[in-house]
């Protein structure tokens, strides 16, 4: 799997993003049933930044601070009804 900072195409951004978002999600699901409530939240929390971070580099927007990630998710996806 490439890194994020290596030389690929944009589907490559997308794939590691959704990758990444897959195992977070997955460490959640772990900590999760180990009743580590915590970590579990700080992965699922990671793991819809990811996925959402995916979606944008569709559109070949990146951002640097997650609250603008999630604001431009809503803005752009949400209340355009697109999700």
């Amino acid at each position: 799997m490439k890194q994020p900072n290596e030389k690929g195409t944009q589907k490559d951004l997308v794939l590691y993003r959704i990758e990444t978002a897959q195992s977070d999600i997955k460490a959640a699901e772990i900590l999760l049933g180990a009743k580590a409530f915590r970590g579990a939240n700080n992965r699922a929390y990671y793991g819809i930044y990811h996925a959402v971070s995916a979606i944008h580099a569709l559109d070949g927007n990146a951002y640097k601070r997650h609250k603008d990630a999630l604001a431009n998710f809503n803005k752009n996806y949400v209340k355009t009804e697109i999700f």
